[in-house]
């Protein structure tokens, strides 16, 4: 929907294109308002649930409770205009409002300091019995900490959050972070630990954070994106064919006159085009095995250094689409960048770069593995 809303060349609107293009814009703009323009809205409630399934209390109204905590906490406009923090800016603020809503209904159930009633009344009406004396600790605990933050500050909690991660996040957009992030992925995936969901999960919040900034920066028509390091850049530059960029090895598997690397080969092809390189890990195997320790950390280094470079220069373009991480790198790498064929090229020199790299290493392993064979 992104290259729809904000075409990466110019609409002329004298054009039969140009004429539909402007008449499409206006019906597709609130749904991209109304979904990621009140991302952090469903992000309380959906952590707000989880946390509540977590602690087997009511996970639907605990949802909306949280909800509702979010909601005090970014505060209300009296004009009537969308709240900013709705989006992706109040993500963080989204999060610490669900874990203190939840927290605090948990309190109160387990202290037993609930409104109980007969087993006769439907569950729905008990659960939102139960609820009514936590809420009310809530509202207005979050009212007297509006008032104390105001008072002492002028800010609210998302804007005191803001400026406090704002060194943080400025700082988890340069080539230090990159670097530091893939490095520890692919050595704790070299020892057999699944690295991708540690390092994503811290810097999920991150890349959503930039990916929002990003798309408010192609919106206002700013020429230079503000964030380079979003889930695209790590996805289809770093991920080729999966974690350690293992695509290239597959190929040489498929032409590999070891029996054992040929059937491996074929087994994780079609799965390692949709970036998933389980088969080739552990089949080959890659883990573990000291001949591939240096490619499997080293060559999305050394393509994370190329990407950023270029990207810093502003010969490929900067994310502003959020894909799945399963979609084949050259084509995610341009949808991701608003349809940016620079974008794919880089991909594909990726891709061959990592072929150059891994290829040494490949033959020693298939001499070893034909020595055995025989």
């Amino acid at each position: 929907m992104v290259p729809m809303l904000f075409p990466p060349f110019a609409i002329s609107s004298t054009s039969r294109f140009g004429s539909f293009y402007l008449l499409l814009r206006p019906m597709l703009l609130p749904t991209f308002e109304l979904t990621l323009g009140l991302v952090a809205l469903i992000v309380a409630f959906g952590a707000s649930a989880s946390l509540a399934k977590q602690y087997q209390l009511p996970e639907r109204l605990c949802g909306l409770t949280g909800c509702l905590a979010f909601l005090l906490f970014i505060g209300f406009r009296d004009n009537g205009a969308t709240n900013v923090f709705l989006g992706g800016m109040g993500l963080f603020t989204a999060l610490i409002s669900s874990a203190y809503s939840i927290e605090i209904i948990r309190f109160f159930y387990n202290k037993g300091w609930c409104i109980r009633l007969p087993d006769e009344v439907p569950v729905m009406t008990r659960n939102g019995f139960q609820l009514l004396m936590p809420l009310l600790v809530i509202m207005l605990s979050i009212s007297v900490m509006n008032a104390v933050m105001l008072q002492t500050t002028g800010q609210i909690l998302p804007q005191l959050i803001g400026e406090a991660l704002r060194p943080l996040i400025v700082a988890s957009d340069t080539l230090t972070a990159v670097l530091i992030s893939l490095f520890l992925c692919n050595l704790l995936w070299f020892v057999g630990i699944h690295g991708a969901l540690i390092i994503t999960g811290i810097m999920n919040p991150f890349w959503l954070t930039y990916l929002f900034e990003n798309q408010r920066a192609l919106a206002a028509g700013e020429a230079v994106l503000p964030h380079i390091y979003l889930q695209g850049f790590w996805d289809f530059y770093l991920l080729i064919g999966g974690i350690g960029s293992t695509l290239p090895l597959v190929f040489m598997a498929i032409r590999s006159r070891s029996r054992q690397l040929k059937s491996v080969g074929k087994i994780g092809l079609l799965p390692s085009l949709f970036n998933i390189n389980e088969p080739i890990l552990f089949g080959f195997p890659v883990i573990m095995n000291p001949v591939f320790l240096l490619p499997f950390v080293f060559v999305p280094l050394i393509n994370a250094c190329i990407a950023w470079y270029l990207t810093q220069m502003g010969i490929l373009d900067r994310a502003v689409a959020m894909l799945p991480w399963s979609m084949p790198s050259p084509l995610g790498a341009a949808w991701s960048a608003n349809g940016s064929w620079k974008n794919m090229c880089m991909c594909l020199f990726a891709f061959f770069n990592a072929w150059m790299l891994y290829r040494p290493f490949f033959k020693v392993h298939e001499r070893q593995l034909m020595q055995l064979e025989k």
